[in-house]
């Protein structure tokens, strides 16, 4: 039926939604999107002159996202309507924007996140070659994720940065194109390597987290800090909100590469971790509830070491 088709994304999200979360999970999940979208809400009636960043944002988070998907392929060999079936996803993806800015009664912008249906239509980059050589040879070579990653979507990465990083500025914006990147770099860590290049990169399951948590972490504030600096400077009241988004977007890069080890597996993707990820970047980005992630991080590391540990000290791998 067409219904099937237009909603099999939809019941493929909640199925991983189910699958990784308990039910008061999934209660904090919802209660999460509807405090995002009243505190949007409220700052959009604050400054109405947000509302125009606002919309442009959701757009902008949908085409980074349809960038990074790692499906195109596939959806559109095995779904008869495939740019459908994203175009209602990603419809579902920018309704609380759309909601705040209705709330808001600024109607006017709240017809441009619906834009996003065209999104599935628009052609995607997919890597050809070494690019992006001058940056990758400055990420240690134990970080791979992160080179490949950059050499995955150079140069949209950059433009984001640039962008984000010449509109500082703005409010709001610089935080979502920021959100964005870090988005890529946690979406880099579904990927799990070899046993041999495990074993290579450390002895041991804590120095192995240790090395990529903290090298992870050192990577994501090295792009964050030039753009939250001078979205302070030009916004000297905004200094705590930009703080404790900066400090939300290190814990969850630290929770993605965790999350990785957690459920470490040679040569496989880990493609359910990205729902995790996606409900802990709900919570770090609404202020009050930064603690989540923290939570979740201190959670997955214990299960990381000892999952690791077998890789580590087990010949039957």
């Amino acid at each position: 039926m067409i219904g099937d088709h237009l909603f099999v994304l939809l019941r493929l999200r909640w199925l991983q939604v189910r699958r990784a979360f308990p039910v008061y999970g999934r209660f904090l999940l919802a209660f999460a999107v509807l405090a995002a979208t009243w505190a949007l809400r409220n700052a959009l009636i604050h400054d109405a002159t947000y509302a125009p960043w606002v919309a442009a944002s959701a757009v902008l988070l949908v085409m980074g996202l349809h960038q990074r998907r790692r499906d195109h392929r596939f959806l559109q060999r095995h779904l008869p309507k495939a740019h459908v079936a994203m175009a209602v996803e990603y419809l579902v993806l920018v309704l609380p924007f759309v909601c705040a800015l209705l709330l808001a009664a600024v109607r006017f912008w709240a017809l441009l996140p619906l834009l996003v249906v065209a999104v599935p239509w628009s052609p995607v980059a997919h890597s050809t070659g070494v690019r992006a050589v001058w940056l990758r040879d400055h990420i240690p070579t134990r970080l791979f994720e992160w080179r490949s990653s950059l050499q995955a979507t150079h140069p949209w990465t950059l433009l984001v940065w640039l962008l984000a990083l010449a509109f500082c500025w703005l409010p709001v914006l610089p935080l979502f194109l920021l959100g964005g990147i870090a988005l890529v770099a946690m979406g880099a860590q579904e990927q799990c390597e070899p046993r041999a290049m495990l074993l290579a990169t450390a002895n041991e399951a804590r120095a192995l987290l240790r090395t990529k948590v903290y090298g992870a972490v050192r990577l994501m504030l090295l792009v964050q800090l030039p753009v939250l600096i001078g979205a302070t400077l030009s916004r000297p009241d905004w200094w705590w909100i930009h703080g404790l988004f900066g400090i939300g977007m290190l814990v969850l890069v630290a929770y993605a590469v965790v999350l990785k080890y957690a459920n470490y597996r040679p040569n496989e993707r880990l493609e359910a971790n990205g729902a995790n990820v996606g409900v802990a970047a709900v919570f770090a980005i609404l202020p009050g509830l930064g603690l989540v992630p923290l939570i979740m991080f201190l959670t997955e590391l214990p299960k990381a070491r000892a999952n690791l540990h077998a890789y580590f000290h087990d010949h039957h791998h």
